[in-house]
């Protein structure tokens, strides 16, 4: 065999095929909730197993926005994650930028102070929460779970920013400052035209938190005019029965906003952070 073939069948086994395999276990879960939300009910627990409908129908996804109002827990969802989304990259980019660019006293105490509040499960956080948000008359408002995702979300968000900003090198903002600009035009003029595929990965990491947020819904949320979609999908299942071909409608149509919002940042994430910061 020549050094040409072997290279060759080396790539196909440890990496076409591994890529291949991987694909296939993390696509499939997908395919199926697609391929039951065009089935009827009738036909989801048919036997034999069908792979594919025999009859494909949209009902499942009618009867989402004219018998549910699916569109009302929608919306619910786009505020809360998109107010959640747009607090925590303002404040992520202050934050970050304090943390990584000045000494002060008791810095380590915070940054240990940060990372502690990631060890704790959102279970064990859910009561006290609820009972803030309870004295500040904010049960079954949207604006408790904006308060509660912001504050959950940030420390995560912080980390990953402060990161971001210690891999640019100081000599940018230093540069603009040498030219007249203040502390506040090189930041926003230099760093953060530079920092935009790590603005993207952060917004997009908090958006997706908060849309997927759950535990805090069924704490905060009992009116049913306030749903969000993690909410509203416990309503296909009954205390007898669940109504599968509705359920994987509904988790499609919870699927799209990341799916859209990833097809249009993806060129941002792949970007490098200081990706065409200085002239080489």
């Amino acid at each position: 065999m020549s050094r040409k073939a072997r290279k060759n069948m080396s790539k196909l086994l440890f990496l076409y095929l591994p890529l291949t395999f991987f694909l296939i276990i993390t696509l499939a879960p997908f395919y199926w909730i697609l391929v039951t939300s065009l089935k009827t009910s009738a036909e989801v627990f048919a036997k034999p197993l069908t792979y594919w409908p025999k009859v494909l129908t949209l009902e499942n996804y009618a009867s989402l926005f004219s018998k549910l109002g699916f569109g009302k827990y929608f919306i619910n969802s786009m505020i809360v994650a998109a107010s959640t989304t747009a607090i925590i990259s303002v404040l992520s980019l202050l934050g970050g930028y304090a943390m990584s660019r000045y000494r002060f006293r008791g810095k380590g105490f915070m940054y240990l102070l940060l990372l502690i509040t990631q060890m704790f499960p959102a279970v064990v956080l859910m009561i006290p929460l609820f009972e803030i948000m309870n004295r500040l008359r904010l049960i079954n408002n949207l604006l408790s779970l904006v308060i509660t995702c912001s504050v959950t979300n940030l420390p995560f968000c912080l980390f990953m920013m402060m990161g971001y900003y210690n891999s640019i090198p100081r000599s940018l903002e230093e540069a603009a400052q040498v030219d007249g600009c203040s502390l506040i035009k090189a930041v926003f003029r230099v760093l953060l035209p530079t920092m935009r595929p790590s603005i993207v990965a952060t917004g997009a990491y908090a958006f997706i938190n908060t849309w997927n947020v759950f535990i805090y819904a069924t704490a905060f949320i009992t009116d049913k005019d306030k749903y969000t979609i993690p909410l509203a999908l416990n309503i296909f299942q009954g205390e007898f029965n669940t109504n599968y071909s509705g359920l994987a409608a509904g988790c499609v149509v919870a699927l799209l906003p990341v799916l859209v919002i990833f097809a249009f940042i993806q060129k941002n994430l792949s970007g490098g952070a200081t990706s065409g910061a200085v002239k080489g």
